[in-house]
């Protein structure tokens, strides 16, 4: 409410002067006065706890699927980006830094007579699923989810394998990649 006040002050004795003088553009200096205010609060909300959170993981080499369990984290090896340090690349678990509306995208890729279910869990709830399904042919199949949800700082989120999983190979490399990404919404 301060910046706004005087944002409407400075802008009222910025017009009185303009008046005075004919010579500037009223409209324009309006418009550079309250882009100035908008920028000085945005950086105010900053200060005031407002976290920037975004991370992006991968598995830099493929995984057999027959070393993999349901339920079983997947712990992807490569951070590509985690701003807010929310994502541990030992246990694969994103630790919410703080409350907000985050959005969580993961990407599975199988190969070749494979099919893997994985799941997105929130506090050891399921809250949603893909399936890469190359079951029945020679080719890869991929699977992507994007889920929001409402979170609380200390909540884990992470992507686990689910029940549904045979085959051969979860493919991760030049062509294709399991991933594991998420950002706060506000």
């Amino acid at each position: 409410m301060k910046w706004q006040c005087l944002c409407g002050a400075f802008l009222l004795v910025s017009l009185v002067v303009v008046m005075a003088e004919e010579s500037c553009d009223r409209e324009e200096m309006e418009t550079t006065i309250c882009s100035l205010c908008a920028q000085r609060s945005g950086s105010r909300l900053s200060q005031l706890g407002k976290m920037q959170v975004a991370f992006y993981v991968y598995m830099s080499q493929n995984i057999k699927i027959s070393t993999l369990s349901a339920n079983k984290t997947l712990v992807y090896d490569r951070i590509e980006t985690n701003i807010g340090n929310g994502y541990d690349i030992t246990t694969g678990y994103f630790v919410v830094p703080e409350d907000g509306v985050y959005a969580f995208h993961v990407t599975t890729v199988v190969r070749d007579k494979s099919h893997c279910s994985v799941e997105l869990v929130k506090n050891e709830v399921v809250k949603d699923v893909g399936w890469a399904d190359a079951m029945n042919h020679d080719d890869r199949a991929s699977s992507s989810t994007f889920t929001v949800l409402t979170v609380k700082e200390g909540d884990v989120i992470r992507a686990r394998v689910g029940p549904a999983r045979g085959g051969d190979l979860l493919e991760s490399n030049q062509y294709a990649r399991l991933s594991f990404s998420g950002f706060k919404i506000v």
